[in-house]
């Protein structure tokens, strides 16, 4: 509430209208950017013109339905994207002018000439440069990069995790990543609680899911192979949600405990998502990894490597049990092993295919103690959807820390 003059000379109280943030996207929109709209801080109101944002029903990102022409068409996307890394190209964006507009929230896009003070998140520091670390070796990039980042109208970058940080501040020089660091904001994505209550496990063998449509980079692999390990001590089924190469498919069709399922959309993950006991994530390639919020906020434990921002998201014995990773695409710094990612190179395909005997028992280690513990579902279960209701990744959480870094934006 704010204070006005009446006509009598005396103090009378209006509402305050709130300010502006324009939201900004690319063309497609990550699904985590529907739920941040309803983590708007008060005294201020989100604006986005995205068709995603406003219609459920409205695909976050572009789905080719031939299969010809979506063949083609990632191999065009791919030469161009590896042919702009080995120019050293930077994404840039423009955004309009909005002269009732206050401050401009940029979702992973940096922009140039911005017309009003603006902020940027982002999942990892090289999503400026398409993922591409090759781009990352030119010097103009390293200066363009520089220069952005420390653009007067770019008042705060906001990474998801302290990973995501490490990334944006990696092979800076010294006095240049001190002042970027200066502007830097660790903000979790939030999701809205999905349960009422934590997911209670009931009785017959631990019910884990998988989700990921990256057969190869997502640990599909490792994943069946940890639950037949896991199966020789337990009682453990596996709902696989992926799209399984056709070879994989004939070796597992008699695979016990084993269910496939093809990618049907949300009412499946929905389905899945409430019979489940856990969801187990052995993902490679994956920065933060949206679906871990999902089973979150379903009151589910969460299996997943011990690397980056999954220690972060998941709080190790608190919300989900973390496993020693392997192959994984990023290292500790969040630099990608490899100088192109578009396609992943083929011998880092062939590779995940062969998963050592270690990092399988690593993951049906974990599948073990959540099968034979109920105590430990338990409180799992319970640390999972209070991450959400209250915690680092809850709606509230994140309004007031947005609030903050508004205001301190604007004002600035």
């Amino acid at each position: 509430m704010g204070s006005g003059v009446g006509g009598t000379g005396r103090t009378v109280s209006v509402e305050q209208a709130p300010r502006i943030v324009d939201l900004h996207f690319g063309r497609h929109v990550h699904p985590l950017y529907r739920e941040q709209a309803y983590a708007v801080p008060p005294g201020w109101a989100y604006r986005t013109t995205h068709p995603a944002m406003g219609d459920a029903t409205a695909p976050t990102k572009r789905v080719l339905q031939q299969r010809w022409l979506g063949t083609a068409t990632r191999h065009c996307e791919s030469l161009a994207v590896r042919v702009l890394s080995e120019v050293g190209y930077v994404h840039r964006v423009r955004a309009p002018y909005r002269p009732d507009a206050t401050l401009i929230h940029s979702c992973e896009r940096l922009i140039r000439n911005a017309p009003r003070p603006y902020v940027v998140d982002l999942e990892q520091g090289s999503v400026f440069v398409l993922y591409q670390r090759a781009a990352l070796g030119k010097p103009w990039t390293r200066r363009i990069l520089e220069s952005a980042f420390l653009d007067q109208r770019l008042r705060f970058l906001l990474p998801w995790s302290d990973a995501a940080r490490r990334s944006v501040l990696h092979g800076l020089p010294e006095g240049v990543a001190e002042r970027v660091d200066a502007k830097i904001r660790v903000v979790s994505p939030a999701i809205r609680p999905l349960a009422d209550r934590p997911h209670e496990r009931q009785p017959g063998p631990l019910k884990v899911l998988f989700v990921g449509t990256a057969f190869y980079e997502k640990g599909a692999i490792p994943a069946v192979a940890a639950l037949r390990e896991a199966r020789r001590h337990q009682d453990v089924t596996l709902d696989l949600v992926s799209y399984v190469p056709e070879e994989w498919s004939r070796r597992w069709a008699d695979e016990p405990g084993l269910t496939l399922h093809a990618p049907g959309g949300a009412d499946l993950i929905q389905r899945l998502y409430a019979q489940s006991d856990a969801l187990l994530f052995p993902s490679h390639m994956d920065t933060f990894g949206y679906v871990v919020l999902e089973a979150l906020a379903h009151g589910l434990p969460v299996i997943a490597p011990d690397w980056l921002a999954y220690r972060e998201s998941i709080r190790a014995d608190v919300s989900g049990l973390l496993f020693p990773a392997e192959n994984m695409l990023w290292t500790q710094d969040m630099a990608c092993n490899f100088r192109h990612t578009i396609p992943v190179p083929k011998s880092y395909v062939r590779r995940l295919r062969y998963p050592s005997e270690e990092y399988v028992r690593g993951i049906a280690h974990a599948l073990q103690r959540l099968a034979s513990d109920g105590d430990l579902h338990t409180r799992l279960a319970e640390g999972a959807l209070a991450s959400v209701r209250e915690g680092h990744l809850s709606i509230g959480h994140r309004k007031q820390v947005l609030g903050e870094i508004y205001a301190a934006a604007a004002d600035r």
